[in-house]
């Protein structure tokens, strides 16, 4: 089996690998009866569906007009130019919509600080906030770093 990871990305950075389809599967095992051998039968491994992803929660809010009316998106073959050259699946904007939502929470917190950390704060305060800070930036730093020059993949 073909994998195609990194599909948010522009097509040079995606990564491509095979699975064998074998190493996805399990025997699994009946038995007819008390007295009679077990039957092997080669069965995929089960994936579960993540019911707290932001894709299955679009699913269930719009499972009635998605009965009802012809709201699909269908890419189809890959496209690189055209009209649906840039037409993603519903499930990986909506993976971007909650990075989007990630970046927001984000900015809360930076604001959340600004409001705690200002002039007449505590020396423990001030002094926990910059230290924190500062590691965060040199993590941030180094992580960017190395997603720029290609050693790292987001």
């Amino acid at each position: 089996m073909a994998t195609v990871t990194n599909l948010k990305s522009p097509v040079n950075k995606w990564k491509c690998g095979a699975a064998p389809i074998t190493s996805m599967m399990t025997v699994k095992r009946w038995s007819r009866g008390a007295a009679t051998s077990q039957i092997g039968k080669p069965a995929v491994h089960m994936a579960s569906v993540d019911l707290k992803g932001k894709a299955y929660e679009l699913l269930r809010q719009n499972s009635s007009s998605f009965m009802m009316e012809d709201i699909y998106r269908n890419p189809g073959p890959l496209q690189f130019e055209g009209s649906g050259a840039d037409t993603k699946p519903i499930s990986l904007c909506v993976e971007d919509q909650d990075y989007m939502g990630r970046i927001k929470k984000l900015q809360e917190y930076l604001e959340k600080v600004k409001s705690i950390v200002k002039p007449g704060c505590s020396q423990d305060v001030l002094k926990a906030a910059v230290s924190a800070m500062a590691s965060v930036t040199e993590m941030l730093t180094i992580m960017s770093s190395l997603s720029f020059s290609g050693q790292a993949t987001i």
